[in-house]
């Protein structure tokens, strides 16, 4: 699913304006990028955590360019899904 179709779904079953979900969609968006650049956690109870992530860099090698290519180190935003939500996934 994408972001546009979320918002679409939204519009239908809450009746608010396009813009409006839309704009709030993306500074919901935006806070949990901030505030996991900040090092801080984003927790939503019921549904995960959100939290920065340090991908350490790796040697992998390439079939197309048929060599070890190296990966420089990374920060990720990961994500931790809450016991609710694992076993609202569980149970489907």
């Amino acid at each position: 699913m994408t972001k546009q179709k979320i918002i679409e779904n939204l519009v239908l079953k809450s009746g608010i304006q396009r813009n409006v979900v839309r704009y709030v969609i993306d500074n919901f968006l935006q806070q949990i990028i901030e505030s996991c650049n900040r090092g801080e956690k984003v927790e939503i109870r019921g549904f995960g955590t959100f939290s920065r992530s340090s991908r350490k860099g790796r040697d992998v090698f390439s079939p197309i360019a048929g060599k070890t290519l190296t990966l420089p180190p990374k920060t990720v935003i990961a994500f931790k899904a809450s016991k609710m939500t694992e076993e609202i996934l569980d149970s489907n």
